[in-house]
């Protein structure tokens, strides 16, 4: 059994939603991933850029935010913060950016349970933050409401795909 720190906790939470985010994922085995759907004349990230990018944004906030061993992954980097959909012949395959998503998740959630609940109150070594709050504790929560977010997004994408997902 899991000893119940606080670190655990934020853990479990982050995995919760992580099992939700797979489901979705799931769903889309035969669909094109690349797929970039319009709505009002704007495009939306395609599902294979939602899922690139949240093992960039664990990779950042979980691992290299709070001080872990980010993974070194070359094409990682296309899918930060603000970046836009790049060429799809450029790209590794779906199930190269999966195993490497599933590789990150285990590296994060080993180093987020392995922070004492102690230092959760401290600034993170990114120093990253959001109204006047740079803890670790944040940086965590930060990442849950994120995964979260973007969980919802490929709720959007299967319905646009034509998946029944309720």
């Amino acid at each position: 059994m899991t000893t119940r720190t606080e670190a655990n906790v934020l853990a479990d939470a982050y995995e919760s939603v992580r099992a939700l985010t797979r489901w979705y994922l799931s769903k889309m085995k035969e669909v094109d991933m690349f797929k970039e759907f319009e709505v009002d004349d704007k495009k939306l990230n395609s599902a294979y850029w939602v899922m690139a990018h949240l093992v960039w944004a664990e990779n950042f906030l979980l691992l290299r935010a709070l001080g872990g061993k980010p993974v070194d992954l070359p094409w990682l980097d296309q899918f930060g913060i603000s970046s836009t959909p790049v060429k799809r012949d450029t790209l590794p395959e779906v199930k190269h950016v999966l195993d490497e998503w599933k590789a990150v998740h285990v590296t994060a959630m080993t180093h987020v349970r392995s922070l004492p609940d102690d230092l959760l109150a401290t600034d993170n070594p990114a120093g990253f933050g959001f109204a006047g709050d740079n803890s670790y504790r944040m940086m965590i929560q930060h990442a849950i409401r994120h995964e979260a977010m973007h969980t919802g997004h490929l709720s959007w994408l299967c319905k646009l795909y034509g998946i029944k997902t309720v």
